[in-house]
């Protein structure tokens, strides 16, 4: 035993690591933030619940230092390094200096943790959509809006970003139905979805958080056969439609 007065020794006596006997299993890896909490100052009981019963037969009550054999993380994968701690108590029975072997020990516990690394960012996704009919937004193959258009698309789209959280882009989406060529549907999608952006721009939305797009005649909702052309448009009019996205992370 070390010659302790008032929780200090000039010349601490270590014990034979090979003769720790510690009463619970696992006692022996200490959290280093268990270690970094053993202080001067905090009581006996304090010490105990943080790393545990000492190691050595030394008793409980009555006793000036406490000894431990402790297995530390190097901070290289699952490498450990063993290491002794002693503990001294003052006259009051409070810790007061400790002791490592070796030294360098306490630089492991001693170091400042690496900082936790950031949380993901949030992927963006649509919070929700909006679909308007091309036919109460345009007249029939035109990329005019109509009268009834701007309050349609203001009341929607007002609801829909009122609802959502960190909104990043809205993203107007043109289709048109099956007649006509491919290559004509997929600029008059694009002349509808820039007519929807332009007006929403007018409103005060700024360009940059607007994006449009126009798919033609993809992505039908409805297959219709009418061998009658206006039973057909009629048949049709699901596939022509414009969608509004709230892009939010």
């Amino acid at each position: 035993m070390s010659q302790v007065k008032n929780g200090q020794t000039t010349a601490p006596v270590w014990p034979d690591a090979a003769k720790a006997n510690p009463l619970i299993p696992g006692s022996q890896y200490p959290t280093l933030d268990a270690l970094r909490n053993v202080v001067p100052g905090i009581s006996k009981l304090e010490v105990y619940r943080l790393i545990g019963h000492p190691q050595f037969h030394e008793g409980m009550a009555g006793v000036h230092e406490w000894d431990y054999v402790f297995h530390l993380p190097t901070g290289n994968g699952n490498e450990f390094v063993t290491c002794q701690f002693k503990q001294l108590f003052d006259d009051n029975m409070r810790a007061a200096e400790h002791f490592w072997k070796p030294e360098s020990c306490a630089q492991l516990v001693n170091a400042v943790p690496a900082p936790a690394p950031p949380p993901p960012a949030a992927k963006p996704h649509v919070s929700s959509e909006i679909e308007i009919s091309a036919d109460f937004l345009f007249d029939f193959d035109s990329d005019r809006l109509s009268a009834n258009a701007p309050a349609a698309i203001q009341g929607k789209v007002v609801e829909a970003l009122e609802k959502a959280s960190n909104v990043e882009v809205l993203k107007v989406i043109g289709y048109t139905d099956r007649l006509g060529s491919d290559d004509y549907n997929l600029k008059l999608s694009m002349r509808r979805a820039m007519a929807v952006k332009n007006y929403l721009i007018s409103q005060g939305i700024p360009a940059e958080a607007i994006s449009a797009e126009g798919r033609g005649s993809t992505d039908p909702k409805v297959q219709c056969n009418q061998k009658d052309r206006a039973a057909l448009i009629a048949c049709l009019k699901p596939n022509r439609r414009v969608l509004i996205q709230v892009v939010a992370r």
